[in-house]
């Protein structure tokens, strides 16, 4: 799997840009229009990070890329969504922000996600239906309460099996609160014990 492409703009589009690696490979990664317009300041720069994502079907392969991990889990999740597939979510996210985005699930607002490019009426009742819960905005504070809880190790351990760090927390901090009687008392080992197997259900399911 192709985490992310690290080296330097070859060249920038709306839809795509290419990146030289230090190994002198080059490498075309499909894009939205956000993500063109965040890293038109990093044009230039002698190394830059795209997050990736790989599609591959029988006719080819595509790599698509991203400027935050916020944006990818919002392309990973609309394509769970029956009927949108990597290029409309893909135009999706070129017509309006992930933030933007999740606020008008958050408001079931059927009417204005109808109106995104890349989205009709049943598109967005499925979208609602589908991803109001789904599709959050990360809380920094929220982020960071299980590693302040002293969860650290638990956490780094999902990151290292290929995990997103706040994806990891915010589900941790979800699974403590769903258990809170359960681990009171405990002593931190005993706890963590308790909390991975809970843990590893909730990620991989």
């Amino acid at each position: 799997m192709i985490n992310a492409v690290v080296g330097k703009i070859v060249k920038l589009q709306p839809d795509y840009v290419t990146v030289l690696t230090p190994g002198g490979i080059e490498y075309r990664l499909e894009i939205s229009q956000n993500t063109s317009s965040k890293l038109s300041a990093d044009t230039g720069k002698e190394r830059v990070r795209i997050l990736a994502f790989l599609q591959h079907r029988e006719d080819a392969m595509v790599l698509f890329g991203f400027y935050d991990e916020d944006e990818r889990f919002c392309f990973e999740q609309l394509q769970t969504v029956p009927g949108i597939g990597a290029k409309q979510a893909q135009k999706i996210l070129s017509g309006i922000t992930v933030q933007n985005l999740v606020k008008l699930l958050d408001a079931q607002d059927v009417k204005a996600l109808s109106k995104v490019s890349g989205i009709g009426p049943k598109t967005a009742q499925k979208l609602v239906l589908q991803l109001r819960n789904v599709l959050v905005l990360d809380d920094e504070e929220e982020t960071g309460a299980a590693e302040d809880k002293g969860y650290r190790d638990l956490i780094d351990s999902f990151v290292q099996m290929g995990f997103d760090r706040k994806l990891v927390a915010r589900t941790l901090n979800e699974v403590i609160r769903e258990n809170a009687l359960l681990i009171d008392g405990k002593s931190r080992e005993e706890s963590e014990n308790i909390l991975l197997p809970l843990m590893l259900k909730r990620m991989t399911r």
